[in-house]
C-alpha cells in the first residue's frame, strides 16, 4: 500500500476519509509542516504528500509549494487553478512534472458550517506523480450526489477503479 502524508492537520477527520475510501496507510498528526518536510528520515516511509493546505496569501503558497518541492517527494495539492500560471510555480517547480486534475466542482467542509460550501476553479496540482495524462478532468457525479474529489484523484492515480498499482 502507498503511504500518504497529509501534513496540514485541521480536526483530524481528513485521514478517517482517505482510509474510508481505500487508503490503508495515512499519516496525517498534528505537527509543524515547515518543520517535518524537512525530515528526510521521515519522508523516507512516505510516498506521495496529499492534502488541501492553507493559502490564505501568496506568500503562504510559495512557502508551502517550495517547501514540497525540495522534499523531492510527488505531491497533489487542492490549490486556486490560478496557481498554474504564477511566476513562482514556474521558478519553483519543472513544469515538465507538473500535471493538474480539475474537478467539476468541489467542496469544501467547514468547521462550523452546516453543510458543505462549494467552492470553483480549484484544481488539484500535481507533481512528480507521473499520471496518464497532463490534464485530467474528473468525472462529475449524478444530480443530487456529493462529488468526492480524493476518490477521483485516487482512481487517477492509481488507475480506473482505484485500486493501488
Amino acid at each position: 500500500a502507498k503511504r500518504v502524508w497529509q501534513p496540514f492537520y485541521y480536526d483530524g477527520k481528513c485521514a478517517e476519509h482517505l482510509r474510508e475510501l481505500g487508503f490503508s496507510d495515512v499519516v496525517h498528526e498534528k505537527r509543524d509542516f515547515f518543520e517535518r518536510v524537512k525530515d528526510k528520515k521521515f519522508l523516507k516511509k512516505v510516498d506521495v504528500i496529499m492534502d488541501n493546505p492553507p493559502y490564505t496569501s501568496p506568500e503562504t503558497k510559495e512557502a508551502v509549494l517550495g517547501a514540497l518541492a525540495a522534499s523531492g517527494k510527488p505531491f497533489i495539492m487542492l490549490l486556486p487553478i490560478s496557481v498554474l500560471h504564477v511566476a513562482f510555480v514556474r521558478r519553483l517547480l519543472d513544469m515538465r512534472r507538473v500535471q493538474a486534475l480539475i474537478p467539476r466542482r468541489v467542496l469544501v467542509r467547514k468547521r462550523n458550517a452546516q453543510s458543505p460550501v462549494p467552492f470553483k476553479y480549484l484544481c488539484w496540482l500535481a507533481y512528480k506523480c507521473d499520471l496518464d495524462s497532463d490534464l485530467i478532468f474528473l468525472d462529475d457525479k449524478n444530480d443530487g450526489e456529493e462529488n468526492d474529489d480524493a476518490e477521483d484523484v485516487r482512481a487517477a492515480r492509481y488507475g480506473g477503479g482505484g485500486k493501488e498499482r
